[in-house]
C-alpha cells in the first residue's frame, strides 16, 4: 500500500504536467490565430469562399422548356463552355454513310468449276473407258447431272461430239462464269450506285456498275438460245436434246443477295462515322429574346441542362474557388510587395473585401432579376440593363477611403469578377475596368459631394464612349441596340455616384474612417469642439487657424491632401483643451503657472496635450487620419525651453539629465500631411516672437525651423523629400508675408517715453513645439540663418 501511493502521486503530477504542456500549446495556438498575418489570410479564405459561391455555375435559374416553335421570352447564355451534338448533322453522315455500303452478292462458282473439269475430263480420258469408270473418276457434275442411261449411252457412242464439247465451253460455261441472279428486278433501288460480287471460294471481291455483265434467269436462258443457234456444225437432234437438259442444270442463279453481310457492313459503317459537335463558348447567346425556337436551340438548351446535371458539383466549387483563392493571394502578395502606398491594415483589408463582395453580389442579384424579367423591359432589351449597373461604384469608394493604388487593385479584382459573371466576356471586363479608374480618378481629393456628381457623368460619358467603340470594333456600329445600350451605360455613371454618395457616410461609420466628404463636414468651425476651443483656449484656436492655413498651402504645392491638413490642423492642438492655461498663447497676462513648477513637470504638462488630444479625437469619432496626426505632430522632438532650464539646475553628480525625458512620446510623422502639421505648427508658433517681422526675417525663421526639424531627424518616416521642403518653405514665407505685412505707423501721442521693446522677442513662447531657437550671430549682419534643410 505505501509503494501505490507514490506510483499515484507520481501518476497525477504527469498528468497535471501533461494538461498544463497542452493547455500552453492551446493558448499558443490562440495566440498565433490573432496575428495580423494568419486573420488577413483567413479574410482572404473567407472572401474567395464567397465569391466563389456567388460565381459557381449552380447558382444559377433553372431554364424554361421551350418547345419547338414557340417564342423566347427571354434571353439564354450559356453557363459554361460546351460541346453539343449536332443530332441532324451526325444522322444525315450516319445515312449517307450507310447508302454509300454496296449491297454484298455472294457468287458461288462451284458449277463453272465442275464445267471445266468436265471438259478438261473428256478431254484427257480415253475415249474407251467404260461410263462406269468416268462417273467413278470424273467430276462430280457427271453424277449430279440428271442424264438418263439412255442419254449417257448417246453420249458415250458419240464420244462426245466436238460440237457437244464446244457448246459446253464456248456458249455455257461463260454465262455461267460471268454469274446469274434470280432476277435483277430483285436487285433493288441501291444497286444503281453498284454492287460487290464476293468469291465464297477466294473471298475476293469486285465492284460491278451499271450496266452489269451478269444476266439473271431468263436473260440467260434467251442468250443461250442464241448462241446455239450460232454453233457450227450444229448440234443433232438427240446431241441438242441432251445438250439442253444438261444447260437447263447449269443455268440457276449462282449470285445470291447477302443481307447479314450487307447489314452488317451497313452497320460498321454508321458506327465508323464520328459523332458531329458544335462548339459554345461560356457566355455565348443560345436563344435570343422574341426569337422562335429551332430544335437546334432545342438541341443546345439540353445539352446545358444535361452538363449542369451532370456535373460534378464538388470539383467544380472546389476547382472555382481555388483559382479565386489563388488569383487573390497572387494578386495581394504582388501588390503590398512591389506597390510601396499599399500597406493595408487589418480594418483597410475588412473594408476591401467587404466591398467587393458586397459589389459582385448586388451584380449577381442585378444580372439574376434581369433574367426573371427576361424579353424586353420598357421596350428595353434585358442585354442592354447589364450596363446599368454601377459597377465603378466599388473602385469610386475604395478611392475615397484609402487610396489610389488599392483602387487600382479593386478595379482589376472587381472587373475581373464581374466579367466572370456575365459568362467570361471580355468586353464587360474592359468595360468594367475603363469605368472604375476614370471614376477613382475623378474622385480623388474630393472637397465637395458636388465632385462625385461630377465624376458621375465622366463614367457615364466613357461607358458610352467604351460601348460606342465596341460596336465599331466589331462592324455593327448601328444595330437595334446600340442606343438602349448608350443610355444605360450612361445612366449606370450616374448611379454609381449616387451609390457613392449614399455609402460613405455608412461607411465611416461602420468601419470608423475619414473621408474628404466627413473633412467636410468637421472643417465647419461651428464644430462643438471648435466652439470650446474658441471659448477656453482663444489663443490655440487662432494659432491653429493660422496653421491651416499654412498647411493647405504647403499641401497644394507639394500634392498632398489640402483638406486633410487644413483639418488636421484645426484640431491637432485640441488637447491642451484639459489645461489651456498651461501655454502661453492662452495665459493673456496672467501669471505663468509653469514659474511655480518644475522644468520636468512643467514638460509633462505640455507633453500631455497630445494624449489628451488623441483621447478627445476617438470620444469624438474624429477619424484615424485625424487621430493619427495630432499624435505625431510634435513626434519625438524635445521640449527645447525647459530642457535648458533643467540643465541649468542639473546636478549631473547626482541626479544627471535624461534628454529622452523631455521629448514628446511620438512617432514620427508617417504622412506627409502629418510632416507638414509638424513645420507649419513650429514655424507659426516662432513667427510670434518676430519683433520685426520683414520678409528676409520671416524666410531666415522658416529656413532654421524647418532645417531644425529636419536634423533631428523627425522628417524620417514622412516620405517628404528636399524638394517638398524647399516649397514648403516657400508656400510658407509667401503666407506669413502676407499675415504680417507691413502697415503705416501711426501718432501714438505726446507721450515722451519710447515704446519699450519686448524683452523676450527672441525667446520661443510656443518652445514646447521647436527646436532651440538660437540664431547664429555674425559680426555683419547680425543675425545668421542656417543653411537649407539637410546642410550644415
Amino acid at each position: 500500500m505505501a509503494q501505490v501511493k507514490p506510483s499515484l502521486k507520481k501518476l497525477f503530477s504527469e498528468l497535471s504536467w501533461l494538461s498544463k504542456k497542452n493547455g500552453a500549446r492551446s493558448r499558443s495556438g490562440w495566440s498565433r490565430l490573432k496575428t495580423p498575418s494568419v486573420q488577413n489570410w483567413m479574410t482572404g479564405l473567407l472572401l474567395a469562399l464567397i465569391l466563389t459561391f456567388l460565381l459557381s455555375p449552380s447558382l444559377q435559374l433553372p431554364l424554361k422548356d421551350y418547345q419547338v416553335g414557340e417564342i423566347a421570352t427571354k434571353e439564354i447564355k450559356s453557363t459554361q463552355d460546351l460541346l453539343v451534338e449536332d443530332e441532324r448533322s451526325t444522322l444525315e453522315r450516319r445515312v449517307n454513310a450507310e447508302a454509300a455500303v454496296l449491297s454484298v452478292y455472294d457468287y458461288d462458282p462451284t458449277t463453272a468449276l465442275d464445267l471445266e473439269a468436265l471438259v478438261t475430263f473428256w478431254e484427257t480420258e480415253e475415249r474407251k473407258t467404260d461410263l462406269a469408270t468416268k462417273k467413278r473418276n470424273g467430276s462430280d457434275l457427271l453424277a449430279r447431272l440428271p442424264l438418263e442411261p439412255r442419254e449417257w449411252a448417246i453420249l458415250e457412242k458419240a464420244r462426245f461430239n466436238p460440237s457437244f464439247r464446244e457448246a459446253l465451253f464456248e456458249v455455257l460455261l461463260p454465262i455461267v462464269r460471268n454469274g446469274i441472279v434470280l432476277d435483277k428486278d430483285l436487285l433493288g433501288p441501291e444497286s444503281t450506285k453498284g454492287i460487290v460480287l464476293r468469291n465464297i471460294k477466294t473471298r475476293q471481291e469486285k465492284r460491278e456498275v451499271p450496266p452489269f455483265s451478269f444476266l439473271d434467269l431468263k436473260e440467260a436462258r434467251s442468250k443461250l438460245r442464241a448462241q446455239m443457234a450460232l454453233l457450227s456444225p450444229p448440234l443433232g437432234k438427240e446431241s441438242l436434246s441432251i445438250f439442253l437438259k444438261v444447260a437447263g442444270y447449269c443455268l440457276r442463279p449462282n449470285l445470291t443477295f447477302n443481307k447479314d453481310e450487307t447489314e452488317e457492313r451497313k452497320a460498321n459503317a454508321r458506327r465508323s462515322v464520328n459523332t458531329v459537335y458544335f462548339q459554345i463558348k461560356r457566355g455565348d447567346v443560345i436563344l435570343r429574346a422574341g426569337e422562335r425556337v429551332r430544335e437546334d436551340h432545342v438541341s443546345k438548351m439540353r445539352a446545358l441542362k444535361e452538363a449542369q446535371k451532370k456535373g460534378h458539383r464538388v470539383s467544380v466549387f472546389l476547382g472555382l474557388g481555388l483559382l479565386t483563392f489563388l488569383f487573390l493571394a497572387g494578386l495581394f502578395q504582388f501588390s503590398v510587395k512591389n506597390i510601396r502606398k499599399i500597406a493595408l491594415s487589418r480594418k483597410d483589408i475588412l473594408f476591401f473585401a467587404s466591398t467587393l463582395a458586397g459589389n459582385i453580389a448586388l451584380l449577381k442579384l442585378f444580372q439574376t432579376m434581369t433574367d426573371i424579367l427576361g424579353g424586353e423591359f420598357l421596350s428595353i432589351p434585358s442585354t442592354s440593363y447589364y450596363y446599368l449597373f454601377p459597377i465603378a461604384a466599388g473602385a469610386m469608394l475604395v478611392r475615397i477611403v484609402i487610396n489610389s493604388e488599392v483602387a487600382i487593385v479593386f478595379a482589376i479584382l472587381s472587373s475581373y469578377f464581374s466579367a466572370f459573371i456575365m459568362g467570361n466576356q471580355l468586353f464587360f471586363f474592359i468595360f468594367s475596368f475603363v469605368g472604375s479608374v476614370i471614376g477613382a480618378h475623378k474622385v480623388a481629393q474630393c472637397e465637395q459631394r458636388s465632385k462625385l456628381i461630377e465624376a458621375g457623368l465622366h463614367v457615364g460619358s466613357i461607358n458610352l464612349l467604351v460601348i460606342l467603340a465596341y460596336n465599331l470594333i466589331t462592324g455593327n456600329p448601328f444595330r437595334m441596340t446600340l442606343l438602349s445600350d448608350m443610355i444605360m451605360g450612361f445612366t449606370g455613371g450616374i448611379l454609381a455616384s449616387f451609390l457613392v454618395l449614399g455609402t460613405a457616410p455608412i461607411v465611416e461609420s461602420l468601419f470608423g474612417y475619414t473621408t474628404d466628404i466627413k473633412l467636410l463636414e468637421l472643417a465647419n468651425m461651428e464644430h462643438p469642439i471648435l466652439k470650446d476651443l474658441v471659448l477656453q483656449a482663444p489663443g490655440t484656436y487662432h494659432h491653429s487657424v493660422v496653421v491651416g492655413n499654412l498647411v493647405e498651402a504647403a499641401a497644394k504645392a507639394i500634392g498632398a491632401n489640402p483638406l486633410l491638413a487644413r483639418v488636421s490642423a484645426y484640431y491637432h492642438d485640441i488637447g491642451k483643451l484639459k489645461k489651456p492655461l498651461y501655454f502661453i498663447e492662452n495665459m493673456a497676462g496672467i501669471e505663468n503657472k509653469h514659474d511655480h513648477l518644475s522644468p520636468s513637470m512643467s514638460s509633462l504638462i505640455l507633453a500631455s496635450h497630445v494624449k489628451d488630444g488623441v483621447e478627445l479625437a476617438r470620444e469624438n469619432h474624429l477619424g484615424e487620419r485625424i487621430t493619427n496626426i495630432i499624435q505625431q505632430h510634435h513626434g519625438t522632438s524635445l521640449i527645447s525651453y525647459f530642457y535648458q532650464k533643467a540643465k541649468e539646475i542639473e546636478d549631473p553628480e547626482t541626479n544627471p539629465l535624461d534628454e529622452n525625458d523631455f521629448r514628446y512620446p511620438g512617432p514620427k510623422p508617417q504622412t506627409r500631411e502629418a510632416g507638414i502639421v509638424m513645420l507649419a505648427d513650429a514655424v507659426e508658433a516662432a513667427s510670434r516672437t518676430l519683433s520685426d517681422p520683414s520678409p528676409s526675417r520671416i524666410k531666415g525663421l522658416v529656413q532654421r525651423i524647418t532645417n531644425g526639424i529636419f536634423l533631428d531627424g523627425q522628417l524620417e518616416e514622412c516620405e517628404l523629400t528636399l524638394k517638398d521642403l524647399h516649397k514648403i518653405e516657400e508656400s510658407f514665407v509667401r503666407i506669413l508675408t502676407a499675415i504680417f505685412h507691413q502697415r503705416i505707423e501711426y501718432p501714438t501721442g505726446s507721450s515722451s517715453e519710447p515704446t519699450r521693446k519686448r524683452g523676450d522677442e527672441d525667446l520661443d513662447p510656443k518652445s514646447a513645439k521647436t527646436l532651440p531657437f538660437r540664431p547664429k550671430k555674425n559680426s555683419k549682419n547680425g543675425a545668421k540663418d542656417l543653411d537649407r534643410p539637410g546642410v550644415m
